[in-house]
């Protein structure tokens, strides 16, 4: 997965996604639709999460750098850690393999 070069950065979006859902606190469904529907915020927000993920900051997210966000999407719908339970491991298997075609 590639970071897309121009696009925004404007603190304002990544503040209010911070206090809106970034402390570990689950966003219901208005409030995601709030985050979609407004392109800068959106923006900021998906550019401030790649660099976040981007830990060699080679402008790409190899699959051991997604592994944190699937960690963060698994705890988000309620799934064990990874390596805790043999059912919800299949999941980020597969997730991982998906991840991994996405990559090629």
């Amino acid at each position: 997965m590639e970071k897309s070069k121009g696009s925004s950065s404007g603190s304002t979006g990544t503040e209010k996604i911070k206090t809106s859902g970034g402390n570990g606190q689950v966003l219901d469904g208005s409030d995601i639709m709030e985050l979609v529907g407004n392109e800068e915020v959106f923006s900021s927000f998906v550019d401030h999460k790649f660099q976040e993920l981007d830990r060699d900051r080679d402008g790409k997210l190899s699959l051991k750098e997604l592994e944190p966000a699937v960690a963060d999407i698994g705890a988000a719908l309620g799934l064990p850690a990874q390596g805790s339970s043999p059912d919800s491991d299949h999941i980020y298997t597969e997730v991982s393999h998906i991840s991994s075609l996405s990559l090629l």
